[in-house]
């Protein structure tokens, strides 16, 4: 069966509504001692495998990918690389959750409880991430990530078709632009998002290719002028679950979101990083008071929720829950003379 392949990759598909697709066999070995220099390798030799498992036919525009590897650091339990159809993510909140669950579940890494919590460290390219997950009966029920440090990076105007539209800047492991999206006359409930997915699309695509063009920011001890990753359109809930007025000052209990990170491709979770991003840049408007909890709302009803659970300096810290559920196991195969070695995106 295997006779002409060039590539046999095991993987095992994880969703929370946005899947992930984890590569647990048959990548070659990567050079490199840090994920930085493993990723850039995986790019380098074999960025053919990064594209044909996310992209069509094999996958689709909004599957993300997840590459394992050998930890960095000996305490770590797994090395993780981030990838989406376009390229590499330094930081993927959705891909973290769902790999947290799959190591567990899996056995990959051995379970010290049936019911409390195990806790784990992946190494990725900005560097350790602890996740919790939490069993009960033997059963896997949640993940909890840590953020890395996330910073509220001020505020920004961005000039488009719809007129200047002000902005929000902030960092949780990738840069995101927040635009209220009540001031621009959306509703980010999931039967009106579903109703008016064009208009939403319109309108999301086009604020994130004016950030792209338009801003930069400097995220401390990281990068500088460093391009936006994402838009994220925000409509502020109060604790009843009804919208707050444009521009409201009053601390929301949470909010529904959506998030662009391409043309037209709108993420179906709240982010992690996003989450992280938001929680930084209310606990800097002082908005949000540390250990409160706060969700995220997609337009598809996922929820994501969260704490901010420390201040060091410019930094805010969160802790971010929810649970991925494993949908197949799968083998990709590659054979030499397949017409779309790397895939294809329509």
């Amino acid at each position: 069966m295997f006779g002409q392949a060039r590539h046999v990759l095991q993987v095992w598909d994880y969703h929370h509504g946005q899947s992930t697709r984890i590569v647990v066999a048959g990548c070659p070995p990567l050079r490199g001692r840090t994920i930085r220099e493993k990723q850039a390798d995986l790019a380098t030799r074999y960025d053919h495998l990064r594209a044909l498992i996310v992209r069509e036919p094999r996958g689709h525009r909004n599957l993300l990918g997840a590459f394992l590897t050998e930890p960095e650091r000996p305490e770590s339990q797994a090395g993780v690389i981030f990838v989406h159809p376009d390229g590499y993510f330094d930081a993927c909140g959705d891909s973290t959750f769902s790999v947290a669950v799959a190591l567990v579940e899996s056995g990959l890494v051995p379970r010290t409880t049936d019911d409390g919590e195990q806790e784990l460290v992946l190494d990725t390219v900005l560097g350790p991430v602890p996740v919790r997950v939490t069993l009960r009966g033997g059963r896997v029920v949640a993940a909890t990530m840590a953020s890395g440090p996330s910073y509220a990076l001020g505020s920004a105007r961005l000039e488009t078709e719809l007129g200047t539209v002000p902005v929000t800047l902030a960092w949780g492991g990738l840069l995101y632009a927040f635009a209220d999206a009540t001031a621009l006359g959306l509703q980010l409930g999931a039967e009106q998002a579903l109703a008016r997915r064009e208009r939403l699309l319109d309108v999301g695509t086009m604020l994130w290719q004016a950030a792209r063009a338009q801003l930069r920011a400097d995220v401390p001890g990281l990068a500088q002028g460093r391009a936006v990753d994402l838009v994220t359109l925000v409509q502020e809930l109060d604790e009843d679950g009804r919208p707050l007025p444009a521009g409201s000052t009053a601390q929301p209990a949470g909010a529904r979101v959506a998030n662009f990170y391409a043309p037209r491709t709108m993420g179906r979770t709240p982010s992690g990083t996003g989450t992280a991003a938001r929680v930084a840049a209310l606990v800097a408007s002082g908005r949000l008071p540390l250990g409160a909890s706060y969700f995220h709302e997609s337009p598809v009803g996922l929820r994501f929720t969260a704490r901010p659970v420390r201040r060091e300096g410019e930094a805010v810290h969160s802790e971010i829950s929810t649970m991925s559920y494993c949908m197949g196991i799968a083998t990709l195969v590659l054979r030499d003379d397949d017409p779309f070695p790397t895939g294809f995106l329509l």
